[in-house]
């Protein structure tokens, strides 16, 4: 069965070795397309092609469907404009490509709306305290509140990658750092009466904890808890039925299928609240999988198979893992 990757983060490698570890009968060819010439994804698929740059949305869909159709793609498993090929799902299907997507082509791409997934969610987890900013001159009022409530504060925008554009609000008194700043100085590089959505939140100062985990049409399938050391780049496979009884929540509230992330930070007080949900693979996955549950060969086989029936292995938790740098040989370009 033909498996198609196109443009993704790098984390695709972790993503392909994995399944390919997993796929023992050799059932799945790989194919990994993107932009670069050497992407190091290409080292875990069996093909690789590159795809074309400057194409707009509509001419990279169907530049998709084309692809798709010439290298006889069963399963086609998009990232790069993954909204737009889920709401362009029927022509795919016609020609007989199945899409694999974690939610439907409505809420897809809400998820990555931090604001609207709390929104979602009030009530259903715990939640940081926080406030919706639209116009930076909300900021001042909206911040003396929060920490009027004993809460340390931060900003971020509600949409964004690998923490790009937060910071911790300090008062111009308060220790500096690269992730901090004061709210004079965020205002002044948001002038005017607009800026993009922010999200004000409670400042969670405890440990984090990443949950890859795998959903059947908003069923809780399994799920693996990796708490991240403060003090050094390890993880800790953890035994935290709450948390992974809280990513069942999300999971069931949106409907996902498939393998996502969901992250969680402790308060002050040591209680997890939620971060964000991820709808893709993390870049942790693999040290997930040190548990003994190979969470993206799973995803594939439950996509192409149904999970009926499908042998689930219980984790092995309480390892500390990490990861380590490795070498790899790129096809060539």
């Amino acid at each position: 069965m033909r498996i198609w990757f196109n443009r993704h983060f790098e984390l695709v490698y972790r993503v392909l070795r994995l399944i390919r570890e997993g796929d023992v009968e050799q059932r799945f060819t790989l194919i990994c397309t993107h932009k670069h010439r050497y992407f190091v994804g290409y080292a875990a698929a069996h093909e690789h092609a590159r795809e074309p740059e400057g194409l707009s949305t509509p001419d990279y869909v169907q530049w998709c469907l084309e692809f798709a159709v010439a290298q006889r793609v069963e399963v086609f498993h998009p990232a790069h404009e993954a909204n737009a090929i889920v709401a362009a799902r029927a022509q795919f299907e016609a020609r007989g490509i199945r899409v694999i997507s974690v939610a439907d082509a409505p809420t897809l791409p809400r998820l990555h709306n931090k604001a609207w997934v709390y929104h979602k969610m009030a009530g259903r987890v715990p939640l940081a305290a926080s406030t919706l900013i639209r116009d930076p001159r909300d900021l001042p009022a909206a911040l003396e509140q929060l920490w009027s409530q004993g809460f340390q504060a931060c900003i971020k925008p509600t949409v964004s990658i690998y923490g790009k554009g937060f910071y911790r609000l300090m008062p111009p008194e308060g220790q500096r750092s690269r992730r901090s700043i004061t709210p004079q100085a965020w205002m002044a590089r948001h002038p005017g009466r607009r800026c993009a959505s922010q999200m004000l939140l409670e400042y969670l100062p405890g440990h984090e904890f990443s949950v890859d985990c795998l959903g059947d049409a908003g069923r809780f399938v399994t799920g693996v808890v990796r708490k991240k050391s403060l003090t050094t780049p390890t993880q800790l496979l953890d035994r935290a039925p709450g948390l992974l009884t809280h990513a069942a929540s999300l999971l069931e509230r949106f409907r996902i299928s498939g393998l996502v992330n969901i992250q969680f930070k402790e308060d002050q007080h040591g209680e997890p609240k939620l971060l964000e949900i991820n709808p893709r693979a993390s870049g942790g996955v693999a040290m997930s999988c040190l548990s003994g549950v190979n969470l993206p060969y799973l995803a594939l086989c439950g996509a192409v198979d149904g999970y009926a029936g499908l042998p689930i292995p219980t984790p092995r938790l309480g390892l500390r893992v990490t990861e380590v740098g490795m070498s790899v040989v790129l096809p060539h370009g």
